[in-house]
């Protein structure tokens, strides 16, 4: 089940804000299901529901999302409930719980709005887009590690690729910077959809690898914000350590699209195993 689309599809059950999902072993890290794909999964569900709801303004576009990651589910059968807790005229916001065999896993509270216009506006303030070797200088990580963390389905599905000037810390020789850069896109070519992007503002090592820490980092939250509907193509990603200290990080995370345009942004608490 390659494609995200259907990777995030969700059906409802018959009781109200209830959807069923089935989620997807590709889409994961090691055993771990990637906790942006887990992010997609909860905001398409919150869409699915809102469409043809009597929401003002239309709000199916996943503005802010912000998920607290408690367990992590396995592949396959789990269960979404989607509470709407505000209409309003500029925004709808929700809260949507992922349980599996009755347990909750992850929680995420979003907030909705109308799908932006294309391309820039006059009066626009955002950070030019990081600077990085060419999409085809940079070589596609694969799904297969030597260091011991296990398999890396999700580069099956995702074409990521990190910048040389980054990868210093699969030699052992981390630049001390903290900061890891590259490009992203769907294995399938297709567009990268708002809620898509939640997988590309995650999808990225931990930057602490560029610290010499080289351990899992599972994450305990993460807040993504998505700007606008990316154009046609690969995207660039840079995520870098804002804090680290004892067993705690806060990572950060910018990602343009093929014009230059940013089109979102995101920070997360994460653990660190030294």
């Amino acid at each position: 089940m390659a494609d995200l689309t259907k990777a995030t599809d969700t059906v409802p059950t018959g009781e109200p804000g209830r959807r069923s999902a089935l989620l997807d072993e590709q889409w994961g890290i090691g055993p771990k299901l990637h906790g942006g794909y887990l992010l997609a999964v909860l905001a398409q569900a919150a869409v699915d529901e809102l469409v043809g709801e009597p929401a003002p303004g239309d709000h199916v576009f996943p503005q802010a999302v912000t998920g607290t990651f408690l367990r992590a589910p396995d592949p396959g059968p789990a269960v979404v409930d989607v509470a709407v807790l505000r209409r309003g005229r500029g925004a709808t916001q929700a809260r949507v719980l992922l349980s599996q065999d009755d347990r909750p896993c992850v929680e995420a509270a979003l907030v909705l709005g109308a799908t932006p216009d294309t391309g820039p506006v006059e009066g626009d303030v955002s950070p030019a887009p990081v600077a990085l070797s060419p999409f085809e200088e940079c070589a596609r990580r694969p799904t297969t590690t030597e260091d011991g963390r296990g398999d890396l389905p999700i580069m099956d599905v995702v074409d990521t690729r990190i910048d040389p000037s980054t990868l210093g810390f699969l030699s052992g020789r981390p630049s001390g910077e903290g900061r890891i850069s590259g490009w992203a896109e769907l294995d399938t070519r297709e567009p990268w959809s708002p809620v898509a992007l939640l997988v590309a503002l995650d999808i990225l090592p931990p930057a602490c690898f560029d610290l010499g820490f080289y351990g899992w980092s599972p994450t305990m939250s993460l807040t993504a914000h998505v700007h606008a509907v990316p154009a046609p193509g690969p995207l660039r990603v840079t995520q870098w350590v804002d804090h680290l200290t004892g067993d705690r990080m806060h990572e950060s995370c910018g990602v343009w699209d093929s014009t230059g345009r940013m089109v979102g942004q995101a920070s997360q608490l994460a653990a660190v195993r030294r």
